[in-house]
């Protein structure tokens, strides 16, 4: 609950110009998955990334992220669960292989919704590790 916008959060994030929401077919257009990020004058900050459930593990995932990687000419920021399991490493990996470099900072993201707390991420970004000025702007981003 505490990750997820309200219904006003979501319909300001769709008025923002730097907002943007991509929808993945195959050419038979069946639903692949998304993308959700925002375009910011220095790097994008990829909010959310999913691929079908039944279209994991396919490559999809790895070239659809490869192609918006070398589209964009920007650093690009995301923030993954920290790594304490399996599933986490592999996430992880995965962000890796196609060049992310995970930041040593201590990340708090915060709340989308009033009385919930903010919440331990890390962050990765590509091609570098964000300089501290970018991360601080990052964070200031983050507020809108």
């Amino acid at each position: 609950m505490y990750e997820q916008r309200t219904s006003e959060q979501q319909h300001y994030a769709f008025s923002r110009d730097e907002y943007h929401l991509d929808i993945y077919t195959t050419e038979k257009e069946e639903y692949i998955g998304f993308l959700s990020y925002w375009d910011f004058d220095a790097y994008i900050y990829i909010e959310h990334f999913a691929i079908d459930a039944g279209k994991r593990g396919t490559g999809y995932g790895k070239e659809l992220l490869a192609d918006f990687l070398h589209s964009c000419g920007k650093t690009v920021v995301l923030e993954i669960d920290p790594v304490v399991d399996e599933i986490s490493a592999r996430r992880l990996r995965f962000y890796q292989s196609l060049g992310f470099v995970r930041s040593s900072r201590k990340h708090i993201h915060p709340p989308y919704r009033r009385g919930y707390e903010g919440h331990s991420l890390e962050v990765v970004s590509y091609p570098n590790v964000l300089s501290q000025a970018e991360y601080d702007q990052f964070k200031e981003d983050l507020s809108v």
